[in-house]
């Protein structure tokens, strides 16, 4: 008896060390963001474009990204503290992120944004917060979505959102895209890789767009919300609600080649074997939670299967494809940039790092032959950055180069 509970003061005090830091620094981070967002709100929300911002109707990628490039991009060093801050902001979220009773109670956002539901183009239900001023003066808006297996309430998300809204002066939405944060207790809609859930942003720039003083909206989109936002570009064609011009950070030209990828077991040495076990555990404890809720008995006969059959491949092609009735062939057409982004009409700036250990650099040869023939797509290789780790690595130039892009492809009132 006296044996076991050694054990379990051990495991305890174990527990309590790797997650400690996590639960401890949460609200140290909440009071800095709200601290950091009350002083932009009591210097004045911008009322309009500013002095210098290009004035012409004939606008481009190449003045713009021109521009950009010109930005200072000087990372953290060494590196590896950055890195450091963003996995104490993010991983712990990331974590509860996976159970629909505990994702979003962390890191919530101020009184004057708003919790909205509405559907997807398909009719899936979405959960987002919505910021928009009531002050007359019409403005433009960006549609703000989160990575794989993250949420609105990322601290990533809601630090950007909350600058966008009050240093830059822009109305501002963010997503949790169908089968994370707040909207997987919604409705079973599982991940489609992109696919379904770049119509889940435009449909987001539609209910933005449609609220009173709201001109041009814009899409930004992180690692599945990058590869979202470039199927939105694409399909803006269709439905024509994004307006004010696309980011997508670190996104991907082919799902088979990324999935096969992510469902490699790295060696111990390889920059991405902690993702690959940070992917691994919240596959698992996303598994356990879906057992609670799903009700199709196909879906419940592989979660049931032994967790060490179930990896991204199989999860889209025994779960997502069958949900949405439709083969993997196309599935994987449907999720891979390269087949359709040519007729991409819209402004889109795709930004990768040549270090980025999830989704290789070489995923960006086929846009950049894609981004020679269309004149609305650019692709921006940056030195380093990781895997979106752009805020926490050099938050200025982040935030200038967000604020330069979108600002130039926006109307104000």
């Amino acid at each position: 008896m006296r044996f076991a509970l050694r054990q379990l003061k051990r495991f305890a005090i174990a527990v309590l060390f790797v997650v400690g830091p996590f639960v401890l620094s949460a609200p140290i981070t909440l009071m800095n963001l709200l601290a950091r967002y009350r002083a932009m709100l009591s210097r004045g929300v911008p009322a309009g474009p500013p002095d210098a911002m290009e004035t012409d109707s004939e606008r481009s990628m190449d003045v713009v990204l021109d521009r950009l490039m010109e930005v200072p991009f000087k990372p953290v060093r060494p590196q590896s503290l950055g890195l450091a801050r963003g996995a104490l902001n993010i991983s712990f979220l990331g974590l509860l992120g996976n159970f629909r009773a505990a994702s979003g109670r962390l890191y919530p956002y101020p009184r004057e944004f708003e919790k909205v539901t509405f559907s997807s183009f398909d009719g899936a239900p979405l959960s987002a917060v919505v910021g928009v001023h009531h002050d007359g003066r019409a403005r433009p808006g960006l549609v703000i979505s989160h990575g794989y297996m993250g949420s609105k309430n990322d601290h990533y998300i809601i630090s950007t959102a909350l600058n966008v809204y009050a240093s830059w002066g822009f109305n501002v939405i963010a997503i949790d895209l169908r089968d994370f944060g707040r909207s997987q207790g919604l409705a079973f809609n599982p991940t489609s890789f992109g696919w379904k859930e770049g119509e889940d942003l435009l449909a987001a720039a539609k209910y933005l767009g449609e609220m009173p003083g709201v001109t041009t909206v814009g899409i930004t989109g992180f690692s599945l919300g990058a590869v979202s936002t470039m199927r939105a570009a694409y399909m803006a064609r269709e439905f024509p609600y994004l307006t004010g011009g696309a980011i997508a950070w670190n996104g991907a030209s082919d799902g088979h080649r990324l999935v096969s990828h992510l469902d490699q077991k790295p060696g111990i040495t390889d920059d991405f074997y902690p993702f690959y076990l940070g992917f691994r555990m919240t596959h698992w404890l996303h598994r356990r939670d879906m057992k609670r809720h799903v009700d199709d008995p196909e879906v419940r006969r592989f979660l049931d299967e032994p967790f060490s059959d179930y990896n991204f491949a199989s999860f889209l092609e025994r779960v997502s494809a069958p949900h949405y009735g439709i083969t993997m062939e196309e599935f994987r057409k449907n999720v891979s940039s390269k087949e359709y982004l040519a007729d991409a009409g819209v402004p889109l700036l795709i930004v990768h790092s040549l270090d980025d250990p999830v989704i290789p650099a070489s995923e960006m040869d086929d846009l950049i032959e894609i981004a020679e023939q269309n004149p609305n797509i650019a692709v921006w290789m940056m030195p380093s950055g990781m895997h979106c780790a752009y805020p926490y690595l050099d938050r200025k130039w982040f935030d200038t180069v967000m604020r330069g892009f979108f600002e130039y492809w926006a109307e104000w009132g």
